[in-house]
């Protein structure tokens, strides 16, 4: 998944050093599009690192996504101000498994303290992007918050379109995503991941990167719905609610499965800055589905899952 070194139309983003040249957005081969003030898409390849053990692009990768066109139309909402996640939820209806995976969203609502965006989730046909396929959409939800004197200046030009590519030389992954962020897995019954802070996981005003606790999300609902039923349930859904910015660290999931059938698990998964008194940063409710398509057998709730 390695970048090949060649000129390329994009440049690439450095806002104020972010993101620095090791980080996850880099290595996700992230390319910006902006299509003005009220419109963004978001690419990035479908490749093994970024994919479950069946073979599709992770749940939390596409929010991940979504997360970022959100947040870079948000934040062109309201500039000077300036935003915090507080919601965001992800509803998929197919999983990408080649190709490339598009993100494009807009604002539906700029309000005196919130904005709504949209995002539409489609797979891309390596060869042509318009070859697409509907995979899923993001819904979310940010608090505007007053300009302070060290928020980040943004450039906005409202009708211009500017396509930005985040891959820096070097930048790509050589062995699975979740490797590289450091995801620890404890205990994968009980849902229980580390994480420790990192710059390769920080945001932009030094926070853990919303798109990673997706990703805690994701892989902790997985294994626990995995382990209560022996399935090869993965995620499909997850609903996320933003308390608090996690900061400190290491960070710490803990899940609880509420409800079983057939075909579906529901659990909820708490993540916890274990360095910041325990608090509770964020809650999610994990939906996984087992694809009827799924290649792989059930299996015992003691085998191992990915």
């Amino acid at each position: 998944m390695r970048a090949p070194m060649e000129d390329s139309k994009y440049t690439t983003a450095v806002a104020d050093g972010y993101p620095p040249q090791k980080h996850m957005l880099r290595d996700l081969m992230v390319s910006m599009e902006f299509q003005g003030k009220g419109r963004s898409t978001v690419r990035a390849p479908v490749a093994p690192e970024v994919c479950t053990d069946e073979g599709a692009m992770r749940v939390g990768i596409l929010a991940t996504l979504g997360d970022m066109v959100g947040g870079g139309l948000s934040i062109r909402a309201v500039y000077p101000d300036w935003i915090a996640t507080a919601d965001l939820s992800i509803h998929t209806t197919g999983r990408a498994t080649s190709g490339v995976v598009a993100a494009a969203g807009s604002v539906i609502r700029a309000g005196r303290t919130t904005v709504v965006v949209e995002v539409d989730i489609r797979q891309e046909a390596a060869t042509s992007a318009e070859e697409t396929t509907p995979i899923g959409s993001v819904m979310m939800t940010f608090s505007r918050l007053p300009r302070r004197e060290d928020n980040r200046e943004v450039e906005i030009d409202e009708d211009s379109r500017q396509t930005v590519d985040l891959a820096a030389p070097g930048s790509g992954l050589t062995r699975p995503y979740l490797a590289e962020l450091g995801v620890r897995v404890l205990d994968e019954a009980q849902g229980v991941l580390e994480l420790d802070m990192t710059d390769y996981v920080r945001n932009s005003v030094g926070a853990l990167q919303g798109g990673t606790v997706a990703i805690l999300a994701d892989v902790a609902g997985q294994h626990a719905a995995r382990s209560a039923t022996g399935k090869p349930f993965a995620t499909s859904d997850l609903a996320i609610h933003y308390l608090l910015q996690g900061r400190v660290g290491p960070f710490r999931t803990r899940a609880k499965v509420l409800r079983i059938t057939n075909d579906t698990a529901l659990t909820r998964v708490d993540v916890i800055d274990s360095g910041a008194d325990d608090r509770l940063i964020t809650v999610v409710m994990n939906t996984a589905t087992v694809d009827p398509a799924s290649p792989y057998p059930p299996r015992s709730p003691a085998d191992s899952s990915s």
